[in-house]
């Protein structure tokens, strides 16, 4: 019976072993897919995902293109960038963070291109204009004390409301005040609104034909949504209706421009294998040359730690020098280069053998500071120690050795030579004659 113990915990550690093996296979096998991500990621290269669209342009020799892991408050853009904001849930309309669009404020002013699709949607949602100020989900986790904080500023100093603006474009202010909403009637010249029955197709329309930007895009997408845009003003360019509601829009906003989706099929895998427009998908670019595919919104979040900076700024040869350097630290002090001598066991009336000599052992000791007066007890003292379990010597010699410190101790402190006395004792050692 004992010796099926070994068995049993053989087969259980290749059960474990096969569990454990499985189950980052199956990780692997979901992020390769992407699927754990939400739908119209970047990050995902099923049908639901943008994948496709993104790996695309990184073929592109004139594009840069990247993805934002950060708050956009903290999102630095660079001239002419074209910012994907894909797959956003419907939203209110007349309740939209302030703090939000003046980030969008930022791309356009320096001549970017902001992109805004929508998730598809068959109806109108129950919760339609319950929602709280629209903003980004990171974004909104001191909204209710930045609000509080607001109206109690406001109270205090009625009087400078409105003192603290910034420039939304031609017409438009909006405060500086992150708690703030505002609508997007006012601020971008448009409303929400919801078909009874999503149109299975958006046409091109007509009128627009004269426009060089648009020509060679196809006349009729496939079309999945119920929401539309309503209530546009005249500045807003209709680029595809269905059934006469408008579903993709453009405007120029400061020195950039404004494009609205109100569906992202158009861009995801799906589209490009089955349905692919790449004359669509190119206008959604604009002149831009460089693009940034934004996850924060579909909570898809990077704080960087240190192993991310240290591969960010290349440090990981140095870390591994370090490392190297440790090692060899550790295996020159456990481990000896050169082999240390061999020493045979110690043989009865064999000779003593000693690694330091007299000299050196006699350094030592006045290296501890004795007084003259005790260095030669001091060094028969530790000479007696070190030799009676040796038992080298006989008898009467050790006795001739006791006699004659009793001689030199009995002597007053001031005529003791210990070198006379040294002297003496090994005479007594090395010849085994009496002192004189």
């Amino acid at each position: 019976m004992p010796k099926a113990n070994p068995i049993r915990i053989a087969f259980l550690l290749i059960i474990v072993l096969g569990f454990i093996l499985g189950v980052v296979k199956l990780f692997l096998l979901r992020f390769e897919a992407g699927d754990v991500y939400p739908a119209y990621s970047s990050l995902r290269s099923d049908p639901l995902g943008s994948r496709a669209f993104y790996s695309s342009l990184e073929n592109m020799d004139d594009a840069r293109v990247s993805r934002n892991y950060l708050t956009l408050r903290n999102l630095k853009f660079k001239d002419h960038t074209a910012l994907f904001y894909v797959g956003v849930a419907a939203f209110d309309a007349e309740s939209v963070s302030a703090e939000w669009l003046k980030v969008f404020e930022r791309l356009t002013n320096t001549g970017g291109r902001m992109v805004l699709s929508f998730l598809p949607v068959e109806k109108k949602p129950a919760d339609w204009r319950m929602s709280k100020c629209f903003e980004p989900k990171e974004e909104v986790k001191d909204t209710e004390k930045t609000r509080r904080n607001d109206a109690r500023h406001d109270s205090e100093n009625p009087s400078n409301n409105d003192e603290n603006i910034s420039q939304a474009a031609p017409g438009r202010r909006i405060q500086d005040n992150p708690g703030k909403c505002v609508s997007l009637k006012e601020q971008w010249g448009l409303a929400f609104a919801f078909a009874e029955e999503p149109s299975d197709k958006a046409e091109r329309l007509s009128d627009d034909l004269f426009q060089s930007h648009i020509k060679g895009m196809p006349q009729t997408i496939s079309w999945h949504t119920a929401l539309y845009f309503d209530e546009l003003d005249d500045i807003w360019r209709v680029i595809y209706a269905a059934d006469g509601r408008p579903v993709i829009i453009e405007r120029p906003y400061g020195k950039g421009s404004l494009v609205l989706a109100a569906d992202s099929f158009f861009l995801s895998n799906e589209a490009l294998r089955s349905e692919r427009h790449p004359e669509l998908l190119a206008w959604t670019l604009g002149e831009s040359s460089n693009v940034v595919f934004d996850e924060t919104h579909l909570g898809i979040f990077k704080h960087p730690g240190v192993l991310s900076l240290i591969k960010k700024y290349r440090f990981h040869w140095f870390i591994f020098t370090v490392a190297v350097l440790a090692l060899l630290f550790i295996w020159k002090n456990s481990v000896y280069f050169v082999p240390p001598p061999k020493r045979s066991r110690p043989q009865p009336g064999g000779g003593f053998i000693s690694d330091r000599d007299s000299t050196q052992g006699l350094i030592s000791l006045l290296r501890r500071n004795i007084p003259a007066r005790q260095l030669l007890q001091t060094c028969a003292r530790e000479w007696e120690r070190s030799m009676q379990p040796q038992k080298r010597f006989r008898n009467n010699k050790l006795k001739q050795i006791k006699s004659a410190l009793q001689m030199i101790e009995t002597q007053s402190p001031k005529s003791i030579d210990p070198v006379l006395g040294y002297r003496r004792i090994s005479k007594i050692i090395s010849k085994g004659r009496h002192y004189e």
